[in-house]
């Protein structure tokens, strides 16, 4: 049988970690993670199959990196409370929630994260804290945050939208968080929604995109002053998932029914990603990742709330090589 070399002239690199800066078409075997791997360039994003988490969660919230993810919380049995740390390899078990986190909306950092609008003890307005290594519960929410979606980082986050089930039901609800305590923001949402299909961005830069009622297509961007329509979603839906900047967002999932579409954002226009997802999924927990390297974390459909999936944007790449 030829080998690498045989055919390329060249010997595969055997390293502790993968090599920066790296060449398209560069190949090498990563010891620390075994895995052999390569430089590619995607021209439209994919989606692939990720390591499942260790309890099935939906319906509650998610926070950092592909590399350096959290997940928490969820509207299902026992897994209220549950929290998984991941590394870009493995799913770890964390210290669990200190208050229920079904329908919550996470925003922050693996190691700085909210839980904004968990279920309890307190009601749909409470918030738990991370820290690295525990929850704690926060200050509560000024206003019923329920099925609100989230953005922004641990010390300065955004709640927008609300299902008050404690008042006039669909809600144009924004909050503020400054690391401490939560404030109506003087400038709600144009349009009410509650299970949004996603967010991204900052406190000071947002967009907020989808949701139901009727799985709306209605876009709107936030400069830290005023929130503003701008062009539609391709495809309307709710309760899915997103994540990036303003400028560049990513969403994807959600529907009436569980959804496959993946939709991206370019700053002006949303387009339809050639590539759907493996699977049709909604109510995964969010938010969380880029518009170029994002995890589809649970979720309703497919192969089950455990499942998860990566997701690379249109670029330069480095993949792992796979034997099927």
């Amino acid at each position: 049988m030829a080998t690498y070399y045989d055919i390329f002239g060249q010997k595969v690199e055997y390293l502790s970690s993968d090599p920066s800066p790296v060449a398209e078409g560069q190949v090498w075997y990563n010891s620390a993670s075994n895995t052999a791997k390569v430089r590619t360039y995607n021209a439209a994003g994919t989606w692939a199959s990720s390591p499942s988490l260790n309890t099935g969660l939906q319906s509650g919230g998610a926070a950092g990196t592909t590399t350096a993810a959290l997940a928490f919380g969820s509207s299902g049995g026992p897994a209220y409370r549950a929290s998984e740390s991941y590394n870009g390899s493995t799913w770890t078990a964390t210290n669990v929630m200190s208050q229920d986190g079904d329908y919550c909306s996470g925003f922050g950092t693996q190691t700085a994260a909210v839980a904004g609008g968990d279920g309890g003890p307190v009601g749909a307005n409470s918030t738990s804290l991370f820290n690295g290594t525990c929850w704690t519960a926060g200050n509560p929410a000024t206003q019923y945050a329920y099925a609100s979606v989230g953005l922004g980082i641990q010390t300065a986050g955004m709640l927008a939208g609300a299902f008050d089930g404690a008042g006039h039901g669909t809600a144009n609800y924004v909050q503020l968080f400054n690391g401490t305590c939560w404030s109506n923001s003087p400038n709600d949402l144009n349009t009410a929604r509650y299970n949004a299909l996603g967010s991204a961005g900052t406190q000071t830069a947002a967009i907020v995109f989808g949701g139901n009622p009727s799985n709306m297509t209605a876009t709107e961007e936030y400069n830290g002053g005023a929130w503003t329509s701008v062009n539609n979603l391709s495809t309307g839906s709710a309760a899915g998932s997103g994540g990036g900047t303003q400028a560049s967002a990513l969403a994807f999932g959600g529907g009436g029914g569980p959804g496959a579409v993946t939709q991206l954002w370019d700053g002006t226009c949303w387009s339809a990603n050639p590539n759907a997802m493996p699977t049709a999924k909604t109510e995964m927990n969010n938010v969380m990742g880029t518009a170029t390297a994002n995890l589809s974390i649970g979720g309703i459909g497919g192969p089950g709330n455990s499942t998860v999936f990566e997701y690379t944007g249109p670029g330069a790449t480095t993949q792992t090589i796979t034997v099927t």
